[in-house]
């Protein structure tokens, strides 16, 4: 794992410049002179190396740093996009923080270019920021896995750049996670459920932990499930279901009309009563091999029996 600190730079000077610019000099570009420690020279080398060790796995920006991965400021970060795009071997890309202007720019073209690129996990961005990145994802059709996970500053509305990306049909994602995003809630599932219906059977874990998502976010989830006949993970856990039996017996319906059946269902700590556990009794119990409860202890025995 390599590790970049991008909040460092946004003090830079450095313009950045055209693709074209990268393209014609990144043969005899010497990787110590456009950066500002030997760290940074060693990951921008590995990105483009044929051997290794090479990069497969770039963290951009946090607050833990490997020794030979911090960046300076003063970076061109128009090189690091250059070689984010023409990397081979670059798999995953933990994006923590992106800078604003010209050098986030950078970085999303980087990201556009990219054919290697299979998993995104994505936290601490503005509006702003998360808009861009979800733009440029529509040119990976590569990618398996998108994981946006807390403090995410998206207002609800926002998040339709995520439902444009899944309703596009572009990814075919096999999981997606959506985790601690308090600003989703019912309105944010309400515009995503069209971009969950567009990615279709392909899907094969879906978790949306902890998203203030109440009874209607529920049904829209449950509705936009109706093509997910591949789906082996439902894990809704640490949302508030405690008035959402009308969305449990929803699901238990959609559960009891598909072929398909859950490797494992998750509403831990949902406050669940006995009555939303009886509306999604029967489908969970005839379609899922495991249901996750722990914690809802509004639950009694009544409940249970």
């Amino acid at each position: 794992i390599a590790c970049l600190s991008l909040k460092s730079c946004l003090r830079s000077t450095i313009t950045w410049r055209d693709y074209n610019y990268y393209e014609a000099n990144a043969a005899t570009i010497n990787m110590e002179k456009i950066t500002s420690c030997e760290g940074n020279a060693k990951i921008l080398h590995r990105l483009c190396a044929d051997d290794p060790p090479r990069i497969i796995h770039l963290i951009l920006g946090g607050e833990t740093f490997s020794s030979n991965s911090f960046i300076f400021e003063g970076d061109d970060l128009g090189w690091l996009s250059y070689f984010i795009g023409k990397s081979e071997y670059l798999q995953i890309l933990d994006i923590k923080y992106l800078p604003g202007g010209e050098e986030g720019h950078a970085i999303v073209e980087g990201i556009a270019r990219s054919k290697s690129i299979r998993y995104i996990k994505i936290n601490n961005l503005s509006n702003d920021a998360f808009a861009s990145i979800m733009r440029a994802l529509g040119s990976l059709s590569q990618l398996e896995n998108l994981a946006i996970d807390g403090n995410n500053n998206v207002d609800p509305n926002d998040w339709s750049e995520l439902g444009t990306l899944l309703e596009s049909g572009v990814c075919k994602l096999k999981e997606l996670f959506l985790c601690r995003n308090n600003y989703i809630g019912n309105e944010g599932l309400d515009v995503l459920s069209n971009g969950l219906r567009g990615i279709g059977s392909s899907l094969k874990v879906l978790r949306l932990q902890n998203n203030s998502i109440g009874n209607e976010g529920l049904l829209a989830v449950v509705e936009a499930l109706q093509n997910c006949t591949g789906l082996e993970i439902l894990d809704l856990s640490s949302n508030d279901f405690s008035s959402a039996a009308a969305g449990l017996g929803s699901l238990s319906d959609w559960l009891q009309n598909s072929p398909m059946i859950l490797k494992y269902l998750g509403f831990e700590c949902c406050s669940i009563t006995d009555e939303g556990l009886h509306a999604l009794a029967e489908g969970a119990a005839n379609h899922c091999e495991e249901l996750g409860l722990d914690g809802n202890e509004s639950i009694t025995a009544t409940g249970l029996s």
